[in-house]
Order: structure tokens, then sequence, then C-alpha cells
């Protein structure tokens, strides 16, 4: 018997199961056990990335769902960014030891935030500008469609 959250009940008691889970990761005190936080945060985002495969890629999401999928990326970014704070403050080998490397932690607060970026248009205009540049601007050997050949 699976646990998994049922795909037929309304969207917002999908993104509920989430937002329950982010909530209990924030209510913890101990802040040393880092090991354990970071698989209990691993497995929010597994929950998360469920409930975004069927609500924002297998459906058509609602506004709701939207508004849910921001919350939950900017909880889960958040909590990543507590537990960067927390390793950074212990010896990476300990850490290595029991499963957690902080180059494995920011890896995944920037796979949040790239979430976040796509889904919710919070891409700089400067970035953006940067990107046209290099991209309509390349070297003509690169660029085709760039005439200054």
């Amino acid at each position: 018997m699976t646990t998994d959250v049922a795909m037929d009940t309304p969207s917002s008691n999908h993104w509920e199961f989430v937002q329950n889970l982010l909530h209990d990761l924030q209510a913890e005190e101990d802040r040393e056990q880092i090991a354990y936080l970071f698989g209990q945060w691993r497995l929010s985002i597994k929950a998360f990335r469920r409930v975004e495969a069927h609500r924002m890629n297998l459906t058509s999401p609602t506004e709701l769902d939207v508004l849910f999928h921001r919350a939950c990326v900017t909880d889960l970014i958040s909590f990543g960014t507590l537990i960067e704070i927390a390793a950074r403050g212990h010896d990476p080998a300990e850490l290595s030891n029991h499963g957690v490397k902080l180059e494995f932690v920011i890896a995944i607060i920037q796979d949040l935030q790239n979430t976040l970026d796509e889904w919710h248009a919070q891409v700089s205009s400067a970035k953006l500008e940067g990107l046209r540049d290099r991209i309509f601007n390349a070297t003509p050997e690169l660029n085709l469609t760039n005439t200054r050949a």
C-alpha cells in the first residue's frame, strides 16, 4: 500500500501536503542535526516534484496551483538556504560522513531557483539582456542569423 497523495483530490490538498512537510521542517529546533534536516528537505522536494509534475505539467495548472507552486518552491529555497548556512558552520568531512555535501545543497538550491525563475519570471532584466546579447550577437561562426559576418 502506498502513501502517495491521491491525485484526484482538489489541487489545494496536493499543495497542502507539501506545505505541511515544509512546516514540520521549519519547526525543527535542533538545527545541529544537519544530516537529518537535509534528508527531510530532500524528501519534501521529492513530494513537491511529484505534485509539480502532476499539477503543473500533466494538467493545465489553475491560478491556485500557480500560487501554491510559487509558495512551496520559495519555502524550499528558504529552508535549503538555512541548511546551507548550517552546513557552512560544520566540518565538510564530518558532514560528508553523514551524506551531506555543501556543493550538493548549493546545487539543489540552484535547481529550485531555476524552477522559480522558469515558472514565475524571476529573471532580472539585466540577465535577460545579457542572454539576448549572447544569443543574437554571437560571433558569425556561432550565429547564422548575425549579418555582421
